[in-house]
């Protein structure tokens, strides 16, 4: 099958996918959070053994599956967020984990498992807290459109930045770390990814116009830095993709790579909002 129609069925059943698991209700969206943070600790994990890194996988991923599920439970039951402190206890393990595996560079294994947490799960739950609106009261709303919007924007910046980058690029925009990535694709994604956010009020009426031209600013800034660092990973072991379950585009963290780095900057941005507000 030729390249670009095998990229584009599976960027299709890749949207399609999302589309649908972020919004039918609360468990889907938990389903995905918990699954994306898998895969992309898997995929992760895989790029940082090439720099001769062992890093403590299972119980990694076990904290930032247990991050995303006390997360949902504290929003969705009014549970206390006390419950947080139980990650310590996964948390430390590795550490102890580390300590009876008797590997060489322990340093470079502990960062890169805690790291994991940092760049993975850390976003994935932000992305779960962003999904709901505090009403007051002990009562939240459902709202995973605003999660919604948000991918829609990056990928939307992608796609654009792709398609006029190709035929008109021809200043690097960071050779070093990226060499096919221009300026004139990257201010032409940024255009389109502005008109969309402009009126991205009038589809999704949850949040104002402002709110939404910040947002798309945001990930215009901080998708573009996400796939960068993406990008700094790789190219130092000198890997293509992060991997190869998504034909035509390489791995998971290759599509999300923009999307958990521009997540925690959305989150400040909400927060910050509401302290000037109050």
């Amino acid at each position: 099958m030729n390249n670009f129609y095998k990229r584009t069925l599976t960027g299709l059943i890749f949207v399609i996918v999302c589309i649908s698991m972020v919004l039918l209700n609360q468990w889907s969206l938990l389903a995905f959070l918990i699954i994306a943070d898998i895969w992309l600790k898997i995929e992760f994990f895989r790029i940082v053994k090439h720099d001769k890194a062992k890093p403590i996988s299972f119980t990694s991923i076990f904290t930032g599956v247990l991050f995303i599920l006390i997360n949902f439970l504290v929003i969705n039951f009014e549970i206390s967020s006390k419950l947080y402190v139980l990650l310590l206890i996964p948390l430390f393990f590795i550490f102890i984990e580390e300590l009876f595996r008797n590997l060489e560079n322990p340093i470079r294994n502990l960062a890169f498992s805690i790291l994991s947490l940092v760049y993975i799960s850390l976003p994935l739950a932000l992305a779960q807290t962003i999904s709901y609106k505090d009403l007051g009261d002990n009562q939240i709303q459902f709202l995973p459109q605003i999660l919604l919007g948000i991918l829609v924007l990056i990928w939307i910046f992608d796609s654009m930045s792709y398609v006029i980058g190709v035929p008109l690029g021809k200043h690097r925009l960071f050779e070093r770390v990226s060499p096919k990535k221009s300026w004139e694709g990257a201010i032409g994604g940024s255009v389109f990814t502005l008109l969309i956010g402009f009126f991205m009020s009038y589809f999704i009426p949850n949040l104002s116009r402002f709110d939404w031209i910040s947002i798309t600013v945001i990930v215009i800034v901080f998708g573009s830095l996400g796939d960068l660092i993406e990008s700094l990973f790789k190219r130092s072991i000198s890997l293509k993709d992060s991997g190869n379950t998504l034909p035509g585009h390489g791995g998971l963290l290759d599509r999300l790579d923009s999307f958990i780095f521009v997540i925690p900057w959305v989150y400040v941005y909400f927060v910050l909002k509401e302290i000037v507000i109050q």
